[in-house]
Protein backbone atom coordinates (compact mmCIF):
# COMPACT_ATOMS: atom_id res chain seq x y z
CA UNK A 1 0.00 0.00 0.00
CA UNK A 2 1.37 3.63 -0.98
CA UNK A 3 0.77 7.03 -1.52
CA UNK A 4 1.38 9.04 -4.47
CA UNK A 5 0.31 12.99 -5.45
CA UNK A 6 -2.49 12.96 -7.35
CA UNK A 7 -2.22 16.58 -9.53
CA UNK A 8 -6.06 17.14 -10.81
CA UNK A 9 -6.16 18.68 -14.09
CA UNK A 10 -9.60 19.46 -16.82
CA UNK A 11 -8.39 16.54 -18.66
CA UNK A 12 -7.18 13.76 -16.56
CA UNK A 13 -3.44 15.52 -16.78
CA UNK A 14 -1.56 16.02 -13.97
CA UNK A 15 -1.19 19.55 -12.97
CA UNK A 16 -1.23 21.20 -9.55
CA UNK A 17 -4.10 23.13 -8.62
CA UNK A 18 -3.78 23.50 -4.78
CA UNK A 19 -1.19 21.36 -3.24
CA UNK A 20 -0.98 17.96 -2.60
CA UNK A 21 -3.76 15.78 -2.16
CA UNK A 22 -2.79 11.76 -1.14
CA UNK A 23 -4.43 8.83 -2.71
CA UNK A 24 -4.32 5.51 -1.71
CA UNK A 25 -3.17 2.95 -4.25
CA UNK A 26 -2.17 -0.31 -4.68
CA UNK A 27 0.98 -0.48 -6.30
CA UNK A 28 4.60 -0.61 -5.72
CA UNK A 29 5.80 2.43 -2.83
CA UNK A 30 8.33 3.32 -5.15
CA UNK A 31 6.09 3.54 -8.42
CA UNK A 32 5.80 7.42 -8.16
CA UNK A 33 9.96 7.24 -9.16
CA UNK A 34 9.52 6.20 -12.17
CA UNK A 35 9.60 8.46 -14.98
CA UNK A 36 7.59 6.62 -17.20
CA UNK A 37 4.25 7.10 -15.07
CA UNK A 38 4.75 10.58 -14.11
CA UNK A 39 6.56 13.74 -15.47
CA UNK A 40 8.87 15.91 -13.89
CA UNK A 41 7.81 18.46 -11.51
CA UNK A 42 8.25 22.22 -12.26
CA UNK A 43 7.52 25.33 -10.18
CA UNK A 44 7.52 28.45 -11.58
CA UNK A 45 5.89 31.24 -9.49
CA UNK A 46 4.47 29.28 -7.08
CA UNK A 47 2.62 27.44 -9.52
CA UNK A 48 3.27 24.10 -9.99
CA UNK A 49 3.36 22.38 -13.57
CA UNK A 50 4.10 19.30 -15.76
CA UNK A 51 7.20 19.58 -17.90
CA UNK A 52 6.56 16.20 -19.84
CA UNK A 53 3.05 15.22 -19.57
CA UNK A 54 2.53 11.73 -19.45
CA UNK A 55 0.85 10.10 -22.14
CA UNK A 56 -2.27 7.92 -21.99
CA UNK A 57 -3.36 5.78 -24.57
CA UNK A 58 -5.44 6.22 -27.83
CA UNK A 59 -4.13 10.11 -27.23
CA UNK A 60 -2.91 9.93 -30.79
CA UNK A 61 -6.24 9.55 -32.04
CA UNK A 62 -7.46 12.95 -29.78
CA UNK A 63 -7.70 15.80 -33.09
CA UNK A 64 -7.25 19.43 -31.79
CA UNK A 65 -8.41 22.48 -33.84
CA UNK A 66 -7.02 25.98 -33.26
CA UNK A 67 -9.16 29.44 -33.15
CA UNK A 68 -6.42 32.45 -33.64
CA UNK A 69 -7.08 35.97 -33.10
CA UNK A 70 -5.73 39.27 -32.46
CA UNK A 71 -6.84 42.78 -32.25
CA UNK A 72 -4.87 45.64 -33.96
CA UNK A 73 -1.36 45.82 -32.02
CA UNK A 74 0.21 48.58 -32.91
CA UNK A 75 3.17 48.18 -29.83
CA UNK A 76 3.63 44.50 -30.88
CA UNK A 77 2.66 43.77 -26.77
CA UNK A 78 0.65 40.89 -28.05
CA UNK A 79 1.27 37.62 -29.90
CA UNK A 80 0.52 37.62 -33.47
CA UNK A 81 -1.77 34.86 -35.09
CA UNK A 82 1.18 33.00 -36.25
CA UNK A 83 2.55 33.31 -33.01
CA UNK A 84 -0.38 32.13 -31.30
CA UNK A 85 0.08 28.91 -33.57
CA UNK A 86 3.55 28.04 -32.83
CA UNK A 87 2.90 28.07 -29.27
CA UNK A 88 -0.79 25.80 -29.76
CA UNK A 89 1.38 23.54 -31.99
CA UNK A 90 4.26 22.92 -29.02
CA UNK A 91 1.26 22.47 -26.58
CA UNK A 92 -1.27 20.09 -28.72
CA UNK A 93 2.18 17.94 -29.69
CA UNK A 94 3.14 17.48 -26.26
CA UNK A 95 -0.25 16.61 -25.41
CA UNK A 96 0.33 13.56 -27.97
CA UNK A 97 -2.84 14.79 -30.21
CA UNK A 98 -2.98 15.48 -33.85
CA UNK A 99 -3.28 19.10 -34.72
CA UNK A 100 -6.30 19.92 -37.65
CA UNK A 101 -4.72 21.46 -40.55
CA UNK A 102 -7.49 24.16 -40.99
CA UNK A 103 -7.66 26.79 -38.36
CA UNK A 104 -10.30 29.28 -37.61
CA UNK A 105 -7.99 32.94 -37.84
CA UNK A 106 -9.41 36.25 -37.24
CA UNK A 107 -6.56 39.05 -37.95
CA UNK A 108 -6.94 42.46 -37.03
CA UNK A 109 -10.81 42.10 -35.01
CA UNK A 110 -11.24 43.05 -31.64
CA UNK A 111 -13.88 40.44 -29.57
CA UNK A 112 -15.27 43.40 -27.20
CA UNK A 113 -18.63 44.43 -27.28
CA UNK A 114 -17.21 47.42 -28.87
CA UNK A 115 -16.05 45.86 -31.95
CA UNK A 116 -17.35 47.52 -35.53
CA UNK A 117 -16.16 45.00 -37.91
CA UNK A 118 -17.64 41.24 -37.64
CA UNK A 119 -15.26 38.26 -36.62
CA UNK A 120 -15.74 36.05 -40.08
CA UNK A 121 -14.14 33.11 -38.76
CA UNK A 122 -15.49 32.75 -35.04
CA UNK A 123 -19.25 33.03 -36.88
CA UNK A 124 -18.01 30.08 -39.05
CA UNK A 125 -16.60 28.16 -35.62
CA UNK A 126 -19.92 28.71 -34.05
CA UNK A 127 -22.22 27.58 -37.35
CA UNK A 128 -19.39 24.23 -37.57
CA UNK A 129 -19.94 23.74 -34.06
CA UNK A 130 -23.89 23.82 -34.32
CA UNK A 131 -24.04 21.99 -37.72
CA UNK A 132 -21.64 19.25 -36.41
CA UNK A 133 -18.43 20.28 -38.92
CA UNK A 134 -16.32 21.28 -36.30
CA UNK A 135 -14.02 18.01 -37.41
CA UNK A 136 -12.11 17.99 -33.73
CA UNK A 137 -12.89 16.55 -30.06
CA UNK A 138 -10.64 19.63 -28.71
CA UNK A 139 -10.70 23.24 -29.33
CA UNK A 140 -7.48 25.41 -28.82
CA UNK A 141 -7.25 28.77 -27.34
CA UNK A 142 -4.08 30.15 -26.62
CA UNK A 143 -5.84 32.05 -24.08
CA UNK A 144 -9.42 32.61 -23.17
CA UNK A 145 -9.82 35.96 -24.23
CA UNK A 146 -8.58 34.49 -27.89
CA UNK A 147 -11.88 33.26 -27.94
CA UNK A 148 -14.33 36.57 -27.13
CA UNK A 149 -14.06 39.31 -24.62
CA UNK A 150 -18.34 39.22 -24.31
CA UNK A 151 -19.50 36.96 -21.85
CA UNK A 152 -22.86 36.24 -24.48
CA UNK A 153 -20.65 34.97 -26.79
CA UNK A 154 -18.42 32.62 -24.37
CA UNK A 155 -21.24 31.40 -23.05
CA UNK A 156 -22.76 30.03 -26.02
CA UNK A 157 -19.51 28.90 -27.42
CA UNK A 158 -19.07 26.83 -23.63
CA UNK A 159 -22.38 25.28 -24.35
CA UNK A 160 -22.21 24.46 -27.92
CA UNK A 161 -18.76 22.74 -26.74
CA UNK A 162 -20.62 20.71 -23.67
CA UNK A 163 -23.13 19.67 -26.60
CA UNK A 164 -20.73 18.20 -28.47
CA UNK A 165 -18.71 16.79 -25.79
CA UNK A 166 -15.67 18.79 -26.83
CA UNK A 167 -13.08 20.34 -24.32
CA UNK A 168 -11.44 24.24 -24.47
CA UNK A 169 -7.56 23.71 -24.14
CA UNK A 170 -6.12 27.07 -23.35
CA UNK A 171 -2.39 26.60 -23.56
CA UNK A 172 -1.02 29.67 -21.87
CA UNK A 173 -2.91 27.74 -18.86
CA UNK A 174 -1.17 24.61 -19.89
CA UNK A 175 -4.71 22.82 -19.84
CA UNK A 176 -7.87 21.58 -21.25
CA UNK A 177 -11.31 22.78 -19.66
CA UNK A 178 -14.60 20.29 -20.03
CA UNK A 179 -17.31 22.78 -20.26
CA UNK A 180 -19.71 19.96 -18.90
CA UNK A 181 -18.01 20.50 -15.52
CA UNK A 182 -19.20 22.62 -13.16
CA UNK A 183 -15.69 24.16 -11.63
CA UNK A 184 -13.99 24.03 -15.09
CA UNK A 185 -17.35 25.68 -16.54
CA UNK A 186 -17.18 28.11 -13.95
CA UNK A 187 -13.05 28.82 -14.56
CA UNK A 188 -14.31 29.78 -17.70
CA UNK A 189 -16.68 31.84 -17.36
CA UNK A 190 -14.75 33.89 -14.78
CA UNK A 191 -12.12 33.93 -17.52
CA UNK A 192 -14.88 35.98 -19.80
CA UNK A 193 -16.39 38.51 -17.17
CA UNK A 194 -12.40 39.48 -16.13
CA UNK A 195 -12.07 40.08 -20.19
CA UNK A 196 -15.18 41.95 -20.50
CA UNK A 197 -14.35 44.12 -17.16
CA UNK A 198 -11.12 45.05 -19.11
CA UNK A 199 -12.44 45.90 -22.11
CA UNK A 200 -14.74 48.24 -20.65
CA UNK A 201 -11.95 49.93 -18.44
CA UNK A 202 -10.29 50.54 -21.58
CA UNK A 203 -13.41 51.87 -23.38
CA UNK A 204 -13.89 54.40 -20.89
CA UNK A 205 -10.13 55.28 -20.87
CA UNK A 206 -10.16 55.65 -24.32
CA UNK A 207 -12.95 57.58 -24.17
CA UNK A 208 -11.92 60.25 -21.44
CA UNK A 209 -8.99 60.51 -23.89
CA UNK A 210 -10.15 61.20 -27.11
CA UNK A 211 -12.99 63.43 -25.54
CA UNK A 212 -10.29 65.67 -23.69
CA UNK A 213 -8.18 65.93 -27.11
CA UNK A 214 -10.89 67.05 -28.89
CA UNK A 215 -11.73 69.71 -26.45
CA UNK A 216 -8.27 70.67 -26.67
CA UNK A 217 -8.25 70.98 -30.14
CA UNK A 218 -5.47 67.98 -30.55
CA UNK A 219 -5.54 65.60 -33.41
CA UNK A 220 -6.13 62.06 -32.77
CA UNK A 221 -6.39 59.02 -34.97
CA UNK A 222 -4.42 58.98 -38.73
CA UNK A 223 -3.13 62.26 -40.13
CA UNK A 224 -5.23 64.41 -42.15
CA UNK A 225 -4.64 64.83 -46.22
CA UNK A 226 -3.43 68.26 -46.41
CA UNK A 227 -1.48 67.63 -43.19
CA UNK A 228 1.87 66.10 -42.02
CA UNK A 229 2.69 66.05 -38.36
CA UNK A 230 5.82 66.84 -36.69
CA UNK A 231 7.19 64.60 -33.93
CA UNK A 232 10.25 65.04 -31.52
CA UNK A 233 13.35 63.12 -32.96
CA UNK A 234 14.16 61.31 -29.41
CA UNK A 235 10.69 61.49 -27.43
CA UNK A 236 8.65 61.00 -30.39
CA UNK A 237 6.44 63.37 -29.33
CA UNK A 238 4.22 65.54 -31.40
CA UNK A 239 5.21 68.82 -31.76
CA UNK A 240 3.10 70.56 -34.59
CA UNK A 241 0.73 69.66 -37.18
CA UNK A 242 1.23 71.83 -40.29
CA UNK A 243 0.10 71.83 -43.70
CA UNK A 244 1.83 69.84 -46.43
CA UNK A 245 3.33 71.64 -49.14
CA UNK A 246 1.46 69.39 -52.02
CA UNK A 247 -1.33 68.17 -50.63
CA UNK A 248 -2.88 71.84 -48.80
CA UNK A 249 -2.65 73.55 -52.54
CA UNK A 250 -4.74 70.11 -53.70
CA UNK A 251 -7.45 71.24 -50.71
CA UNK A 252 -7.23 74.78 -51.43
CA UNK A 253 -7.70 74.63 -55.03
CA UNK A 254 -11.02 72.11 -54.81
CA UNK A 255 -12.65 74.40 -52.40
CA UNK A 256 -12.05 77.17 -55.09
CA UNK A 257 -13.60 75.45 -58.17
CA UNK A 258 -16.15 74.81 -56.37
CA UNK A 259 -16.76 78.23 -55.10
CA UNK A 260 -16.31 79.15 -58.67
CA UNK A 261 -19.28 77.09 -59.82
CA UNK A 262 -17.14 73.64 -61.32
CA UNK A 263 -19.05 70.72 -60.58
CA UNK A 264 -17.06 67.71 -58.74
CA UNK A 265 -16.67 65.59 -61.49
CA UNK A 266 -14.92 68.07 -63.37
CA UNK A 267 -12.50 68.63 -60.68
CA UNK A 268 -12.02 65.17 -59.48
CA UNK A 269 -11.50 64.46 -63.53
CA UNK A 270 -8.90 67.26 -63.61
CA UNK A 271 -6.87 65.92 -60.64
CA UNK A 272 -6.99 62.39 -62.45
CA UNK A 273 -5.26 63.55 -65.20
CA UNK A 274 -2.68 65.44 -63.66
CA UNK A 275 -1.75 62.36 -61.98
CA UNK A 276 -2.53 63.76 -58.47
CA UNK A 277 -2.89 60.49 -56.02
CA UNK A 278 -6.37 60.57 -54.46
CA UNK A 279 -6.50 61.41 -50.89
CA UNK A 280 -7.30 58.14 -49.51
CA UNK A 281 -6.04 54.62 -51.31
CA UNK A 282 -9.09 52.24 -51.80
CA UNK A 283 -9.12 49.34 -49.63
CA UNK A 284 -10.66 46.79 -52.36
CA UNK A 285 -8.45 46.18 -55.33
CA UNK A 286 -11.38 46.74 -57.68
CA UNK A 287 -11.57 50.39 -56.85
CA UNK A 288 -8.03 51.37 -56.15
CA UNK A 289 -7.29 52.14 -60.30
CA UNK A 290 -10.54 55.12 -59.67
CA UNK A 291 -8.29 58.02 -58.55
CA UNK A 292 -10.01 61.01 -57.49
CA UNK A 293 -13.88 60.94 -57.71
CA UNK A 294 -16.78 63.19 -57.34
CA UNK A 295 -17.59 62.02 -53.59
CA UNK A 296 -14.25 61.67 -52.55
CA UNK A 297 -13.87 65.64 -53.26
CA UNK A 298 -17.09 66.27 -51.71
CA UNK A 299 -15.74 64.66 -48.02
CA UNK A 300 -12.28 66.03 -48.28
CA UNK A 301 -14.42 69.93 -48.29
CA UNK A 302 -17.37 68.77 -46.35
CA UNK A 303 -13.82 67.68 -43.12
CA UNK A 304 -14.57 70.59 -40.72
CA UNK A 305 -10.66 70.15 -39.75
CA UNK A 306 -9.96 72.06 -42.76
CA UNK A 307 -11.86 74.87 -41.85
CA UNK A 308 -9.94 74.77 -38.23
CA UNK A 309 -12.63 73.14 -36.26
CA UNK A 310 -12.22 69.91 -33.98
CA UNK A 311 -14.73 67.26 -34.37
CA UNK A 312 -16.24 64.96 -31.51
CA UNK A 313 -18.84 61.89 -32.39
CA UNK A 314 -19.90 64.54 -35.51
CA UNK A 315 -20.19 67.43 -33.50
CA UNK A 316 -18.12 70.37 -33.56
CA UNK A 317 -16.16 71.18 -30.13
CA UNK A 318 -13.50 73.66 -30.37
CA UNK A 319 -11.18 75.12 -32.55
CA UNK A 320 -8.16 73.13 -33.56
CA UNK A 321 -4.25 73.45 -32.63
CA UNK A 322 -3.55 73.30 -36.51
CA UNK A 323 -3.99 76.10 -39.06
CA UNK A 324 -6.66 76.45 -41.21
CA UNK A 325 -6.53 75.81 -44.89
CA UNK A 326 -9.84 77.40 -45.35
CA UNK A 327 -11.88 80.50 -43.75
CA UNK A 328 -14.26 79.15 -41.54
CA UNK A 329 -16.95 81.90 -42.61
CA UNK A 330 -15.90 80.88 -46.17
CA UNK A 331 -16.47 77.11 -45.34
CA UNK A 332 -19.53 77.37 -43.49
CA UNK A 333 -21.34 80.22 -45.19
CA UNK A 334 -20.58 79.29 -48.77
CA UNK A 335 -18.86 76.29 -49.26
CA UNK A 336 -20.55 73.73 -47.39
CA UNK A 337 -24.30 74.94 -48.85
CA UNK A 338 -22.93 74.41 -52.32
CA UNK A 339 -21.85 71.28 -51.00
CA UNK A 340 -25.28 69.76 -49.55
CA UNK A 341 -27.08 70.87 -52.59
CA UNK A 342 -28.94 67.70 -53.45
CA UNK A 343 -28.07 66.39 -56.30
CA UNK A 344 -25.01 68.90 -55.57
CA UNK A 345 -25.00 70.86 -58.84
CA UNK A 346 -28.05 72.72 -61.21
CA UNK A 347 -28.43 70.72 -63.98
CA UNK A 348 -29.66 71.48 -67.77
CA UNK A 349 -31.95 68.39 -68.73
CA UNK A 350 -33.33 70.11 -71.85
CA UNK A 351 -30.35 69.09 -74.25
CA UNK A 352 -30.80 65.64 -73.32
CA UNK A 353 -32.23 62.84 -75.49
CA UNK A 354 -31.66 59.92 -73.34
CA UNK A 355 -34.32 59.53 -69.90
CA UNK A 356 -31.16 58.67 -67.39
CA UNK A 357 -28.17 59.60 -69.38
CA UNK A 358 -26.33 62.19 -66.21
CA UNK A 359 -28.81 60.52 -63.62
CA UNK A 360 -28.35 56.67 -63.32
CA UNK A 361 -24.64 55.63 -62.41
CA UNK A 362 -22.52 52.59 -62.06
CA UNK A 363 -22.98 50.08 -58.87
CA UNK A 364 -19.51 49.32 -59.17
CA UNK A 365 -17.49 52.56 -59.57
CA UNK A 366 -19.89 55.23 -58.75
CA UNK A 367 -19.35 56.28 -62.31
CA UNK A 368 -22.06 57.85 -64.36
CA UNK A 369 -23.32 56.04 -67.13
CA UNK A 370 -23.71 57.50 -71.39
CA UNK A 371 -25.59 55.90 -74.01
CA UNK A 372 -24.31 53.68 -76.45
CA UNK A 373 -25.10 50.72 -78.87
CA UNK A 374 -25.08 46.83 -78.92
CA UNK A 375 -25.15 44.63 -81.79
CA UNK A 376 -28.38 42.58 -81.78
CA UNK A 377 -28.80 39.07 -83.50
CA UNK A 378 -25.70 37.37 -85.42
CA UNK A 379 -24.23 38.67 -88.79
CA UNK A 380 -26.80 38.22 -91.82
CA UNK A 381 -25.77 38.17 -95.35
CA UNK A 382 -27.32 38.69 -99.09
CA UNK A 383 -27.98 36.21 -101.27
CA UNK A 384 -24.13 36.94 -102.62
CA UNK A 385 -22.58 36.59 -99.17
CA UNK A 386 -21.47 39.92 -98.58
CA UNK A 387 -22.53 40.90 -94.91
CA UNK A 388 -25.77 43.02 -94.25
CA UNK A 389 -25.38 46.13 -91.91
CA UNK A 390 -25.71 45.01 -88.28
CA UNK A 391 -28.57 45.79 -86.42
CA UNK A 392 -27.90 47.63 -83.04
CA UNK A 393 -30.34 48.34 -79.72
CA UNK A 394 -29.90 51.29 -77.18
CA UNK A 395 -27.72 50.48 -73.89
CA UNK A 396 -26.46 52.57 -71.01
CA UNK A 397 -23.02 51.97 -70.32
CA UNK A 398 -20.30 52.79 -67.38
CA UNK A 399 -17.99 55.51 -68.24
CA UNK A 400 -15.56 54.86 -65.70
CA UNK A 401 -13.93 57.34 -63.25
CA UNK A 402 -13.16 60.63 -64.28
CA UNK A 403 -10.30 61.17 -66.58
CA UNK A 404 -9.72 57.72 -66.34
CA UNK A 405 -10.71 54.59 -69.11
CA UNK A 406 -12.55 51.20 -68.48
CA UNK A 407 -16.63 50.77 -68.04
CA UNK A 408 -18.44 47.69 -65.28
CA UNK A 409 -21.84 47.73 -66.63
CA UNK A 410 -24.02 47.85 -69.46
CA UNK A 411 -27.76 47.67 -69.97
CA UNK A 412 -30.41 47.92 -72.70
CA UNK A 413 -31.88 51.27 -72.79
CA UNK A 414 -35.41 50.00 -73.08
CA UNK A 415 -34.99 47.88 -69.65
CA UNK A 416 -33.52 50.54 -67.53
CA UNK A 417 -35.88 53.51 -68.24
CA UNK A 418 -38.69 51.16 -67.56
CA UNK A 419 -37.36 49.94 -64.17
CA UNK A 420 -36.73 53.40 -63.39
CA UNK A 421 -39.95 55.14 -64.04
CA UNK A 422 -41.84 51.80 -62.55
CA UNK A 423 -39.83 52.91 -59.48
CA UNK A 424 -40.94 56.62 -59.36
CA UNK A 425 -44.75 55.99 -60.10
CA UNK A 426 -45.12 53.11 -57.49
CA UNK A 427 -43.17 55.28 -55.03
CA UNK A 428 -45.25 58.55 -56.01
CA UNK A 429 -48.78 56.39 -55.46
CA UNK A 430 -47.92 55.45 -52.28
CA UNK A 431 -50.53 56.84 -49.51
CA UNK A 432 -47.82 58.45 -47.41
CA UNK A 433 -45.74 59.87 -49.64
CA UNK A 434 -47.54 62.98 -50.44
CA UNK A 435 -48.08 63.83 -46.62
CA UNK A 436 -44.51 63.44 -46.44
CA UNK A 437 -43.28 65.37 -49.58
CA UNK A 438 -46.03 67.84 -48.24
CA UNK A 439 -44.26 68.95 -44.94
CA UNK A 440 -40.96 69.17 -46.61
CA UNK A 441 -42.71 71.66 -49.04
CA UNK A 442 -44.44 73.32 -46.66
CA UNK A 443 -43.47 74.95 -43.12
CA UNK A 444 -39.75 74.47 -43.79
CA UNK A 445 -38.75 77.14 -41.79
CA UNK A 446 -40.81 75.98 -39.02
CA UNK A 447 -39.17 72.44 -39.40
CA UNK A 448 -35.35 73.89 -39.54
CA UNK A 449 -36.49 75.71 -36.23
CA UNK A 450 -37.59 72.90 -34.67
CA UNK A 451 -34.75 70.97 -35.64
CA UNK A 452 -32.70 74.03 -34.08
CA UNK A 453 -33.98 73.63 -30.74
CA UNK A 454 -33.59 70.10 -30.77
CA UNK A 455 -29.88 70.43 -30.87
CA UNK A 456 -29.97 73.27 -28.18
CA UNK A 457 -32.08 71.16 -26.16
CA UNK A 458 -29.64 68.20 -26.63
CA UNK A 459 -26.71 70.18 -25.95
CA UNK A 460 -28.04 71.93 -22.58
CA UNK A 461 -28.65 68.71 -21.35
CA UNK A 462 -25.00 67.40 -21.85
CA UNK A 463 -23.97 70.03 -20.40
CA UNK A 464 -25.99 69.56 -17.43
CA UNK A 465 -24.76 66.18 -17.26
CA UNK A 466 -21.49 67.33 -17.07
CA UNK A 467 -21.63 69.50 -14.40
CA UNK A 468 -23.36 66.66 -12.63
CA UNK A 469 -21.04 64.44 -13.38
CA UNK A 470 -17.87 66.33 -12.41
CA UNK A 471 -19.36 67.35 -8.87
CA UNK A 472 -20.09 63.72 -8.33
CA UNK A 473 -17.07 62.06 -9.80
CA UNK A 474 -19.01 60.37 -12.18
CA UNK A 475 -17.34 60.30 -15.51
CA UNK A 476 -19.12 57.04 -16.21
CA UNK A 477 -22.93 58.92 -15.88
CA UNK A 478 -21.17 61.15 -18.40
CA UNK A 479 -19.69 58.73 -21.61
CA UNK A 480 -23.14 56.99 -20.96
CA UNK A 481 -25.46 60.03 -21.74
CA UNK A 482 -22.94 61.19 -24.34
CA UNK A 483 -23.35 57.66 -25.75
CA UNK A 484 -27.07 58.04 -25.94
CA UNK A 485 -27.87 61.74 -26.88
CA UNK A 486 -25.02 62.34 -29.53
CA UNK A 487 -26.48 60.01 -31.93
CA UNK A 488 -29.93 62.59 -31.66
CA UNK A 489 -27.64 65.41 -32.10
CA UNK A 490 -25.64 64.12 -35.80
CA UNK A 491 -29.59 62.76 -37.01
CA UNK A 492 -30.86 66.23 -36.08
CA UNK A 493 -27.79 68.22 -37.69
CA UNK A 494 -28.02 65.73 -40.90
CA UNK A 495 -31.89 66.42 -41.59
CA UNK A 496 -31.04 70.31 -40.84
CA UNK A 497 -28.31 70.08 -43.47
CA UNK A 498 -30.10 68.41 -46.20
CA UNK A 499 -33.52 69.57 -45.76
CA UNK A 500 -34.57 71.71 -49.01
CA UNK A 501 -37.83 72.30 -50.68
CA UNK A 502 -39.69 69.54 -53.22
CA UNK A 503 -39.27 70.37 -56.52
CA UNK A 504 -43.11 71.20 -57.75
CA UNK A 505 -43.14 68.98 -60.29
CA UNK A 506 -42.83 66.87 -57.65
CA UNK A 507 -45.61 67.75 -56.13
CA UNK A 508 -47.93 68.56 -59.39
CA UNK A 509 -47.32 64.71 -60.34
CA UNK A 510 -48.09 63.44 -56.51
CA UNK A 511 -51.41 65.55 -56.58
CA UNK A 512 -52.53 63.92 -59.95
CA UNK A 513 -55.62 61.74 -60.24
CA UNK A 514 -54.14 59.46 -62.83
CA UNK A 515 -50.16 59.88 -61.81
CA UNK A 516 -49.23 57.45 -64.61
CA UNK A 517 -51.33 59.49 -67.02
CA UNK A 518 -49.63 62.64 -66.10
CA UNK A 519 -46.38 61.27 -66.46
CA UNK A 520 -46.92 60.22 -70.06
CA UNK A 521 -48.17 64.00 -70.62
CA UNK A 522 -44.50 65.21 -69.00
CA UNK A 523 -41.85 65.77 -71.69
CA UNK A 524 -38.26 64.40 -71.69
CA UNK A 525 -37.03 67.09 -69.51
CA UNK A 526 -39.48 67.22 -66.80
CA UNK A 527 -39.23 63.66 -66.44
CA UNK A 528 -35.48 64.27 -65.70
CA UNK A 529 -36.04 66.49 -63.35
CA UNK A 530 -38.34 64.44 -61.28
CA UNK A 531 -36.14 61.29 -61.71
CA UNK A 532 -33.02 63.46 -60.24
CA UNK A 533 -34.91 65.07 -57.95
CA UNK A 534 -36.14 61.78 -56.07
CA UNK A 535 -33.24 59.03 -56.94
CA UNK A 536 -29.87 58.17 -58.15
CA UNK A 537 -30.32 54.86 -60.06
CA UNK A 538 -27.66 52.25 -59.46
CA UNK A 539 -27.01 49.72 -62.09
CA UNK A 540 -25.46 46.42 -60.57
CA UNK A 541 -23.53 43.78 -62.89
CA UNK A 542 -25.35 41.19 -65.05
CA UNK A 543 -25.99 38.69 -62.36
CA UNK A 544 -25.13 34.69 -62.95
CA UNK A 545 -27.44 33.18 -65.94
CA UNK A 546 -28.90 36.32 -66.88
CA UNK A 547 -26.86 36.55 -69.96
CA UNK A 548 -28.66 35.96 -72.99
CA UNK A 549 -32.33 36.05 -71.51
CA UNK A 550 -34.59 38.36 -72.94
CA UNK A 551 -36.74 39.37 -69.24
CA UNK A 552 -35.44 42.76 -67.21
CA UNK A 553 -33.54 41.78 -64.20
CA UNK A 554 -35.19 44.29 -61.84
CA UNK A 555 -32.98 43.29 -59.08
CA UNK A 556 -30.02 44.67 -60.97
CA UNK A 557 -31.35 48.33 -60.61
CA UNK A 558 -31.07 50.05 -56.92
CA UNK A 559 -33.15 52.77 -56.36
CA UNK A 560 -30.61 55.26 -54.52
CA UNK A 561 -33.80 57.41 -53.17
CA UNK A 562 -32.64 60.68 -51.98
Amino acid sequence: MGWIPTLVGGSGWPIFESGWRKQQVVSDPDCCNNPNLLADIVTEGGVSTMEKPRKRPGTADVVAREYLRVSKDRYSTGKSPDQQHDDNAKAVQNQGWQLHPKAYRDDDRSASRYAKRDREDFDRLISDLKAGRFEATILVLWESSRGSRRVGEWLTLIELCEERAIRIFVTTHGRDYDPGNPRDRRSLLEDAVDSEYESAKTSTRVKRDVRAAAEKGRPHGKNLYGYRRVYHETTRELLRVEPDPDQAKVVKEAAERVLAGETLYSIAKLFNERGIPPRRASYKAQRQHLGWTPPAVRQMLTTPAYAGKRQYHGEIVSDAVWPALLDADTWENRLMPLLNARGGKKANDWPARHLLTGIAVCGVCGGGVIPGKQNKGSQTFDDDGNPLPRRHYAIYVCKGAPGLSGSHVAMKEEHLDLVVVEMVLERVKRPDFLARVGRQGEGVDAERQALLDEIEEHREYLEAVRKQAAARKRLDLLFDQEDRIRPLIVAAQKRLEHLTATDPLVLDLAKAEDVRAAWERLELASKRRIIRALMTPRIGPMREGWKGRRAIDYDRVQPGWQ
